[in-house]
């Protein structure tokens, strides 16, 4: 897991496809393909679904599936407590409702206290069939993404 940007320590071809074109072209050209949730990608299952067009298209394109690491952007909210969890997921599940949204972007964040997230964030990234996550801090200031870093070292 990562949190923010993750540095691979040498020069790395990073693609963020958005079609099943720019999957085709990432596959024969990335070192890195990034995924995310959107309203084309709603869920852990449909972004199972993408990253199974992606080792398709990796296959098509003759490379090897280890050759290509495919990770998750994942927004991710801590809490102190289960209580607050809740209560922030039913915060952004209310956002979500009163913005109007054809999908609902609270049902693909995790919400969750530290002692939890790198369980939770691994049961996505296993469901969803990708090697890794990088979490992007939805609130708690500048301190949060060094307490993520320190839970997920």
């Amino acid at each position: 897991m990562h949190v923010g940007a993750p540095a691979y320590g040498v020069r790395t071809v990073e693609a963020r496809p958005g079609s099943e074109s720019a999957i085709a072209v990432a596959a024969r050209t990335a070192d890195v393909i990034r995924l995310g949730f959107s309203v084309a990608v709603p869920s852990v299952g449909a972004l199972a679904r993408v990253t199974a067009l992606v080792e398709d298209a990796l296959a098509e394109a003759g490379r090897d599936r280890s050759e290509v690491r495919v990770l998750l952007d994942l927004e991710v909210v801590l809490a102190g407590d289960e209580r607050t969890a809740r209560r922030k997921r039913s915060h952004l599940e209310y956002l979500d409702a009163l913005a109007g949204l054809s999908w609902a972007p609270a049902g693909t964040r995790v919400v969750t206290t530290a002692d939890r997230l790198v369980a939770e964030v691994g049961e996505v990234a296993r469901r969803a069939g990708v090697d890794g996550v990088v979490l992007h801090p939805l609130a708690g200031g500048p301190t949060v993404e060094d307490e993520l870093r320190a839970l997920v070292a």
